[in-house]
């Protein structure tokens, strides 16, 4: 069973070449991109994990190899280990709206092993008509990569039938969709919405065809592993690159602890004065965070406030100003407006005759306000960043000045003091590879 983590930006890339698929021999993952990515993020894709001639994540250093990738064992080890796909995208904003021939073109611009064919989303019967088409384009690129039927339906049988017609015509990899749903006003976070249904098609069709490739698209979850496992069913996973706490958040438990049940075994032990200043910079600390808090929850308050008068008024775009619609349809899921984008709405309002409604003024209020909230919690994260390394100066120098600390108050000064010397960036990275090895590199 190989799991396959969706990636569409460097960053994850840059994630995923470094998991430590060397702890794990029998591990095996992939990487699952669509074609409505960019050019840079498409070529980075074909030459994963070498995307950075300067600097390899992968061995934390400089690049040792950079005049021939093929002497890299560390890359050839990544490359050995891993699966490249990628799919139309069906479930990004744009949709799949490329033709078979410019599909196929990026997925063999990208490099991939594996390339999806255009599905319709729970429609048997327009699917199988868009698997023709896409046979038909395929003749040109067969030595390119393997191509990807899809079954959709409403019930196991349509499922199966579905299948069967695909594997009829001539298609050797088959996966499995339609059994995620959109969640409400996000692009982001696909779901299984019968987890049951699911499985009772994997399993009919595991027993139908026994020695098949299987996919299961977009349902891929560490909960559900095991049983993939047993079916030998691939699935790729879109939720694991949000699985994070941020830095400060962290911070804020060990500090919690910290001063709870450390600081009070300290009295008496001459260092009066530094336990006093710790414990006002740690209030000071947490009213600066409170305030980041307050702050950033208002912008996402704020952002989410856009998007929904965004995504109305597109509507009206659509029956009344049509050819205005494709630059204003990317805007509806952006809570932050640069200048440009912001004159696009102005626009609309004016053609729409509502520039001087209390709708319009409503909207460019969100809009000036999103700006000036990002600002200042900007400037409150530069704030707290700054107690946070006097904070971590002061309790590395209660660490080090001799002071009898016992071995686990040594720990979480060590731990605190690293914490924040390391970037958010670090931090995310650090939690999501140590999720996705826990949860599912250590169950293959």
């Amino acid at each position: 069973m190989v799991p396959f983590f969706v990636a569409d930006r460097p960053m994850s890339l840059r994630l995923l070449k470094d998991l430590p698929l060397r702890n794990y021999p029998r591990a095996h993952v992939g990487v699952m991109a669509h074609a409505n990515t960019t050019l840079n993020f498409q070529q980075a894709f074909r030459h994963y994990p070498c995307d950075n001639l300067d600097y390899c994540d992968a061995v934390d250093s400089p690049c040792q190899h950079r005049h021939d990738h093929a002497l890299c064992p560390a890359r050839q080890c990544i490359l050995n280990r891993t699966v490249k796909m990628c799919d139309s995208g069906i479930f990004t904003r744009e949709g799949a709206t490329l033709t078979y021939d410019q599909l196929f073109e990026t997925y063999e611009r990208m490099g991939v092993e594996y390339g999806i064919m255009i599905d319709v989303f729970r429609d048997p019967q327009a699917t199988l008509a868009s698997a023709r088409g896409a046979l038909q384009a395929y003749k040109s690129f067969q030595k390119s990569f393997r191509l990807i039927g899809v079954a959709h339906g409403d019930s196991i049988e349509e499922y199966l039938s579905c299948y069967t017609k695909l594997k009829q015509m001539g298609f050797d990899y088959v996966a499995v969709g339609g059994l995620l749903r959109r969640r409400k006003n996000t692009v982001r976070f696909p779901y299984v919405e019968d987890e049951g249904l699911m499985f009772q098609v994997l399993r009919t069709l595991r027993q139908q065809y026994p020695d098949d490739w299987l996919f299961a698209l977009g349902c891929l979850h560490p909960s559900r592993l095991s049983t993939f496992k047993d079916l030998n069913v691939w699935a790729d996973y879109k939720g694991w690159i949000f699985q994070y706490e941020k830095r400060d958040e962290t911070l804020d438990a060990y500090l919690e602890v910290f001063v709870s049940n450390h600081l009070q075994h300290l009295y008496g032990q001459g260092i009066a004065d530094q336990i006093s200043t710790l414990q006002q910079m740690v209030m000071r600390r947490n009213s600066a965070a409170a305030i980041r808090r307050d702050l950033f929850q208002r912008l996402v308050d704020g952002r989410r406030m856009l998007r929904a008068s965004l995504s109305s008024l597109y509507q009206e775009v659509l029956r009344e100003t049509p050819d205005l619609a494709g630059p204003f349809k990317d805007l509806t899921t952006h809570g932050l407006l640069d200048g440009k984008e912001e004159r696009i709405v102005v626009e609309v309002l004016a053609r729409l005759g509502k520039q001087g409604t209390e709708e319009a003024k409503g909207i460019r209020q969100n809009v000036s306000t999103n700006r000036r909230l990002k600002t200042q919690v900007e400037d409150a994260q530069g704030q707290l960043n700054q107690i946070n390394h006097l904070l971590a100066g002061t309790i590395g120098g209660l660490r080090t000045d001799g002071a009898p600390l016992s071995e686990d108050t040594q720990q979480l000064c060590a731990m605190i003091t690293s914490l924040v010397r390391r970037t958010e960036r670090e931090h995310r990275f650090e939690q999501v590879q140590d999720k996705i090895a826990d949860g599912i590199l250590a169950q293959l």
